[in-house]
Order: structure tokens, then sequence, then C-alpha cells
């Protein structure tokens, strides 16, 4: 149970450094169009810095978790770093104007579904339809779709996610739960 509590505590964090970690804010846009790359790279890797110790402490908090329990979470939380790392690299090649090489170093280093190839693949797109192509040809082909409302199509996902594990997970019902109340604020 103590474990379920720190994890519950992790996630209720997440929504709070979401919130604080929208690149698309009118400061970015601003300090784009004013072509400050240095600081606007500077900026993107504080963003992912929070997301990176994030990511990786809960992905090693679920490994205290009972069996059926880390495999749920795992489902989950795999899923979502999948996501969003492609919504970074989306971020990273629509905002930042940033190359596929350079790209590697602002994503997370831990893969669920995406093999290796296509994870290269998707990383080293030339440009936003190159990105749409590679991910059609992955499991998550039906996420995002035109890349309209990408952090809404992926906190949907996450959202069907944790209600497909939470009805064999108690631990994935109440992370799901806490998950949507943070999402209708």
């Amino acid at each position: 149970m103590k474990n379920a509590v720190l994890i519950a505590k992790i996630l209720a964090r997440r929504a709070k450094l979401a919130e604080s970690s929208q690149p698309h804010s009118d400061l970015f846009r601003f300090l784009s169009k004013k072509s400050e790359q240095k600081f606007v790279t500077a900026f993107a890797n504080g963003l992912e810095s929070k997301d990176l110790q994030y990511y990786l402490t809960l992905w090693r908090s679920i490994r205290t978790l009972s069996k059926a329990n880390q495999q749920a979470m795992q489902r989950i939380i795999g899923t979502e770093i999948d996501l969003q790392n492609i919504l970074w690299v989306y971020r990273l090649k629509r905002f930042y104007k940033i190359s596929g090489d350079e790209a590697y170093g602002f994503l997370i280093p831990i893969k669920y579904r995406l093999s290796d190839d296509a994870f290269a693949k998707i990383v080293t797109c030339k440009d936003i339809s190159g990105l749409q192509t590679e991910i059609s040809a992955t499991i998550y082909k039906d996420v995002f779709g035109d890349f309209s409302q990408p952090e809404q199509c992926l906190a949907n996902a996450v959202k069907m996610r944790y209600r497909a594990e939470g009805r064999h997970s108690h631990i994935a019902l109440l992370c799901g739960y806490l998950y949507e109340v943070k999402r209708m604020r």
C-alpha cells in the first residue's frame, strides 16, 4: 500500500509539471519569433529535464509493486512515455526546428511499444508530414491524427489506457481516477 501511495503522489505531481511544460505558450512564441535559438533550446531542455526526471523516477517506482499492479502500471506509463516522446518530437520539429540527431537529447530514454527502428524513424523524420507517416506505421497510429490538438489526444489515449487497466489493477484504478480529476481542473 505504501508503494501505491508513492505512485499516486508521483502521478498527482505530473499534472502540475504538465501544466508548466507547455512549449507552445505565448512566451515561447515570442522567443521563437525573436530567433533566440540558444535561449529557446535551454528553455526546452529545462522543460524536458523535468519530464525526464519524473518519468525515470516513476518507471523505477513501478518495480516495487506487486506483479499484477506492476504489469498494469508498466502498460500505462510505458504507453504514456512512448506518446510523450512522440509529442516531444512533434514539438521539436514544429516549434524548435531541431534536427533528428539533436532531438535524442530531449527524449525520455525508455521505449515501451516502439521498436528501436520505428523510434529512430520518428525522431529523424524531416518534417511534420514525415512524422505523421512514420507514426502511421506504429501501434500509436490512431492517437494523434493531424496533430491539431496533440496534448488532448495524448491525454485521451492515456485516460483510455488507465480505464482499460483499472479493470484488473487497484492501483491503476486509483491512479486513473487521480489523472482524470487533475485533467478536469
